[in-house]
């Protein structure tokens, strides 16, 4: 009796394991690793193949022949992660600049890293034609630390916009735009890789729109749409924001946006421009600690709110600059992401400056690229701006 109880233990692990096979090979689960991957083809995501279906509309249809899915991967068990979360859908760009993956795969281990246990994340990734798949690896390493509350979704976004000549820009920028029409959601985070985020993101997320079509950091207006014939004094930063995805697409704003960015019209600030001139007047503030640029130091705070006419309370911005949820580097030349300090010092404004916050975001940028897999390559960036 006792020699018999090891070989049926043996054979009952034995057929567990036969069993396990069979259902993980079935479902194309991959056992030796942290996530679980599965490649699909254009129609095989089912919100994306969802609203594809049911759009009924010719030019929807046209849009959204042009976007493929290219990967979709999520964690182990992820139904059973998702049920009694806050679930928070975000999107970025992305070209085929080695450089910047680097850029906003920090931006991203940023903001996954403050997430509380509640909170799950959708990463809408959108890419242009000529991206690698080689470089989803870097973005599969983050589910070795975030596995529990991730889900990344990468789009070949196509041909769009690939008329729009605007130096200095990639046509990811005003991939932003179509958003409405593939991601089925209510409501939209866009964060641009120039970010680092310090705290959890369900209350931005849940935020009020008060009928407004997209929500933003106050950006000065001088920038803004006044040559296209609007005088307001309300312009948006559309590197960190918030899309009412719902009333954009009620009152098809896509096809507004797309008139105009396939027009001849010269947009100054590309789809940033556009996105204010159409949606105007319907564009609300963030909370100025969503999104508050990279100052140099508190003197620069009054100076911005006189160029942006008093939109917030010195205080409330004050505040933001103390203990900020998102930073978003739109300020100070070159960025953090220059390694070489030799070239910050000589080739920015705050050589001249004491106490510059630069060199202050610089080492806190560098800090938190240092927890990552990819630090090594990281130190090396020398041509990104």
């Amino acid at each position: 009796m006792n020699s018999c109880f090891p070989k049926i233990i043996k054979t009952l692990i034995l057929l567990f394991t036969f069993f396990r096979l069979e259902y993980f090979n079935k479902y194309n689960i991959k056992l030796n690793s942290a996530y679980n991957e599965i490649i699909l083809e254009e129609k095989g995501y089912k919100s994306f193949d969802t609203l594809k279906n049911k759009s009924n509309e010719p030019k929807i249809d046209i849009l959204l022949e042009k976007i493929s899915i290219i990967k979709h991967i999520f964690a182990k068990k992820i139904e059973n992660y998702k049920r009694g979360k806050n679930i928070i859908h975000i999107t970025s760009s992305l070209n085929n600049a080695e450089n910047y993956i680097y850029v906003l795969y920090v931006s991203m281990y940023s903001l996954l890293s403050n997430c509380n246990k509640k909170t799950f994340v959708i990463y809408h990734l959108l890419c242009t034609p000529d991206f690698k798949e080689s470089f989803i690896k870097i973005f599969k390493s983050l589910f070795n630390y975030f596995s529990h509350n991730l889900e990344m979704v990468f789009y070949n976004m196509g041909n769009h916009f690939m008329n729009r000549k605007d130096p200095y820009y990639s046509q990811a920028t005003y991939y932003r735009i179509l958003t409405p029409i593939f991601i089925d959601s209510y409501r939209l985070i866009h964060l641009d890789g120039d970010t680092l985020i310090f705290s959890d993101l369900t209350d931005m997320y849940n935020l009020d729109f008060n009928d407004n079509y997209m929500l933003g950091f106050f950006d000065v207006p001088s920038s803004g749409i006044d040559y296209l014939g609007i005088n307001s004094t309300i312009y948006i930063n559309a590197g960190v924001a918030l899309f009412n995805l719902e009333k954009m697409r009620k009152d098809n704003k896509t096809f507004e946006l797309l008139n105009l960015t396939d027009s001849n019209v010269i947009l100054l600030s590309v789809d940033q421009t556009a996105l204010n001139f159409v949606l105007y007047p319907k564009l609300g503030r963030l909370p100025s600690i969503y999104g508050i640029f990279n100052f140099e130091d508190k003197s620069d705070l009054n100076f911005y709110l006189k160029l942006i006419r008093h939109k917030f309370h010195f205080e409330e911005l004050e505040e933001a600059f103390n203990n900020p949820a998102i930073i978003h580097f739109q300020l100070c030349s070159p960025k953090p992401w220059f390694h070489n300090s030799l070239y910050k010092m000589d080739y920015t404004n705050c050589a001249q400056r004491q106490n510059c916050s630069c060199f202050k975001y610089f080492d806190l940028w560098h800090s938190i690229a240092n927890k990552t897999d990819f630090y090594e390559e990281i130190k090396n960036l020398t041509c990104i701006k």
